[in-house]
């Protein structure tokens, strides 16, 4: 005799204390057990066998339940560490990739970029509206990373409110053909916020992940 062939008033209690959940507990497993065992035909009782076996399945049950338990606190205790080492940022100067300049109380933010060969540059420094505010001739510069120098003005010369603004390269080669770039923002992590499961480290006055870290600088 199985589990599935108790009798109704067994099926019946099981039911009941089981409710409408597709799943078994532990629990549940074992008051379907002992509900077989206390309606079993006297007559035709459960064989050893079948009882080893039953119990074979209450025993793995009882260990996948116990193994789920301890992945559960391992992955909290891994995002609990994982939050704590993120907070320790705070306070760092980190690069990312991305040409983002911020200004707080009149100080910009350390930027570079790094052309994948020599070229004349110009840059072009933008607001957070898509704005235009000053244009750099940077001459010719070779291939190693060059540091962004912007004094925080427009192209009247006139100082801009604090803020993110954006910067973008543009660069040719002696035949005027275009040169790639990469443009990489060095600022100071101030803060930390967990939202939906993601982990961002406020950037200025920007938000930023974890991944977009390409190094830390202390």
């Amino acid at each position: 005799m199985t589990i599935s062939s108790i009798s109704s008033s067994g099926q019946s209690q099981s039911i009941q204390q089981t409710g409408s959940r597709d799943t078994l507990t532990q629990e549940d497993f074992l008051n379907l057990l002992i509900t077989q065992m206390r309606n079993q035909n006297p007559l035709e009782p459960m064989d050893n066998n079948q009882m080893a076996t039953q119990m074979a399945q209450f025993a793995s049950l009882d260990a996948l339940n116990n193994m789920q338990k301890s992945l559960e606190d391992l992955t909290t205790y891994q995002a609990s560490l994982g939050n704590l080492q993120t907070a320790s940022l705070i306070g760092k100067k980190v690069e990312v990739e991305g040409g983002r300049l911020f200004i707080d109380k009149g100080t910009v933010s350390e930027s570079n970029y790094q052309l994948s060969k020599p070229g004349k540059v110009s840059i072009q420094i933008y607001d957070s509206t898509g704005y235009l505010v000053r244009s750099i001739e940077e001459g010719i510069k070779g291939i190693t990373p060059q540091k962004l120098a912007w004094d925080g003005k427009n192209q009247q010369g006139i100082a801009v409110p604090d803020g993110t603004y954006h910067f973008r390269v543009s660069a040719v080669d002696e035949k005027g053909q275009p040169i790639t770039s990469i443009s990489r923002t060095i600022a100071t992590i101030t803060g930390i916020s967990f939202e939906n499961g993601i982990t961002y480290l406020k950037l200025g006055s920007e938000k930023i992940t974890l991944g977009e870290i390409q190094a830390i600088l202390g």
